[in-house]
């Protein structure tokens, strides 16, 4: 029998389970759609993935780490297309996020974990550090990268461009309850030509909004 070298680690607690975690995941998105983010416990998803509750608590000690977690298990990370053309990259990907958001069952879990993040600091704490921030480094290095090769209009921070371009897409959707391809596309390619470099500004349009009605 050999013995243990010395000083290598012993074992340490009980192996992470992957099918736990995409039980307990899964639970959580179904309960989450089903009876929204007020309602939702952890005893009620550890019954619901058939697992103990230590099991949960172990991994997510609170209901915004489970819930956090959950969306960006479930949610893809945005991948920027490689068109060669910043402003088609552009148009592609908020098209595409828009679209798969209004027509995944999760769009509208999305949105009402980012509405009760208004009302509670911790969950809007944790959902902008693990998924709002990746998501906008990628939409801002795509705005970047167009700022630096004199695609867009340098006058616009890249925060207004991003808000600008993808604003329209989740406006139209949340108003209208749906969003087609041909919509999606028609915004984007409106949205894209307006924060070119171009594009005219409002000056340069039509003169002065100062004094209206003046040549």
């Amino acid at each position: 029998m050999s013995e243990q070298r010395k000083g290598a680690p012993g074992r340490r607690g009980r192996p992470r389970s992957a099918d736990v975690d995409r039980a307990v995941t899964a639970a959580t998105i179904e309960l989450l759609a089903e009876q929204g983010y007020a309602k939702l416990t952890i005893e009620a998803v550890a019954a619901r993935a058939g697992v103990g509750r230590p099991a949960v608590y172990r991994r997510w000690p609170t209901k915004d780490d489970l819930v956090v977690h959950a969306l960006v298990e479930q949610v893809p990370p945005l991948a920027v297309p490689d068109t060669g053309d910043v402003l088609r990259d552009l148009k592609e990907l908020s098209a595409g996020f828009a679209l798969r958001l209004a027509g995944s069952p999760l769009g509208r879990t999305v949105l009402a974990v980012h509405a009760e993040a208004g009302r509670r600091p911790d969950l809007a704490e944790a959902l902008r550090h693990h998924y709002l921030n990746p998501r906008n480094a990628t939409i801002r290095a795509l705005i970047e990268r167009g700022l630096a090769e004199g695609r867009l209009n340098p006058a616009l921070a890249p925060d207004t461009v991003r808000d600008l371009v993808f604003g329209p897409l989740i406006y139209h959707w949340l108003v209208t309850g749906h969003l087609s391809t041909a919509t999606a596309n028609t915004l984007a390619d409106a949205a894209c030509a307006a924060v070119s470099r171009t594009f005219p500004s409002p000056d340069q349009a039509g003169g002065s909004t100062d004094t209206p009605g003046r040549p």
